[in-house]
């Protein structure tokens, strides 16, 4: 139990405060430059480790390897693509909302793919943290829905790729671990995300605007090294423990609310009784995912 809280603080603390980051380096960089880079760091630090022989991949004998290679293609290939178009073609509302249902996408996809089992603990807590997002998002002064057809169809397709990635990442770890998982997700967010910069015409500006200053370079390897390796090195272990509907709620519920509070805490963003109320009801779904994860390890 003890191993399972260090994996979900990890991970929730990586992904949570990871839009600072975002938002500082993404006024000098275009997002697939900063995909690019972020990733391209990231396999460079398990290609050290697999050169060390810290990291062996093997794949031969594997029933799991489509998997392995499936999870890399959906996250963060896929949905870091349609995610990136999906916020910028719809309102930060619309697209808060659109991730809140990854969890409960997640479920439904496993009972359909996978034959999953739900029972009313994971049902109730999954319901219960969207409508705390839902508050939190719907009373907020700035709440606008809207956005184009194509940017609603990116982030429905984001929230499925984002769902698939828990999925296959839970099916892989039958026969992989979790560095493994992930090594191979670097090695292919990597590749696509460095061609596609390539195509959009980016050069090695891709690699020298971050580290043309410290404060950018400590940015960006905050990306690579805790929020890209290691969170998701964690995330890939929690999953080998829990149900993925069930990890995968309670780590972007409680990403949801250190991510809210370091923004108002940090980057003065405005907050109010919707803010306390929705994090409130999202913390209360958190403690139910909790009750049911003891069952599970």
């Amino acid at each position: 139990m003890i191993l399972t809280i260090f994996l979900v603080a990890m991970v929730s603390i990586g992904w949570g405060v990871a839009f600072i980051s975002l938002a500082t380096l993404l006024k000098v960089l275009a997002p697939m430059q900063l995909l690019a880079c972020r990733w391209s760091i990231t396999a460079v630090l398990f290609l050290i480790l697999i050169a060390a022989g810290r990291i062996r991949i093997r794949l031969r004998g594997r029933k799991n390897v489509p998997f392995l290679f499936l999870a890399g293609l959906f996250e963060p290939c896929a949905y870091s693509i349609l995610e990136a178009y999906g916020v910028k073609m719809t309102s930060a509302s619309t697209s808060a909302i659109f991730v809140a249902t990854i969890p409960c996408m997640t479920l439904i996809l496993g009972i359909l793919l996978f034959r999953n089992k739900a029972d009313w603990k994971l049902v109730a807590s999954l319901i219960i943290t969207f409508a705390g997002v839902v508050v939190a998002t719907f009373f907020s002064p700035a709440f606008a829905m809207g956005g184009t057809r194509a940017g609603m169809l990116c982030m429905t397709a984001g929230v499925v790729a984002a769902s698939m990635y828990s999925l296959s990442s839970k099916k892989a770890s039958g026969d992989f671990d979790a560095s493994t998982v992930t090594a191979v997700m670097a090695f292919e967010g990597a590749i696509l995300f460095n061609v596609i910069a390539l195509l959009q015409g980016h050069g090695t500006d891709t690699f020298l605007i971050p580290f043309s200053a410290p404060g950018l370079a400590g940015h960006m390897l905050f990306l690579a090294v805790f929020c890209a390796f290691a969170s998701y090195v964690c995330y890939n272990k929690l999953l080998q423990y829990v149900d993925a509907a069930l990890g995968n709620n309670i780590v972007s519920s409680l990403s949801t609310v250190i991510g809210v509070v370091a923004g108002i805490l940090i980057m003065g963003d405005l907050w109010g009784w919707y803010t306390i109320v929705g994090l409130a009801i999202t913390l209360a779904g958190v403690w139910l995912s909790t009750l049911r994860m003891k069952e599970d390890l």
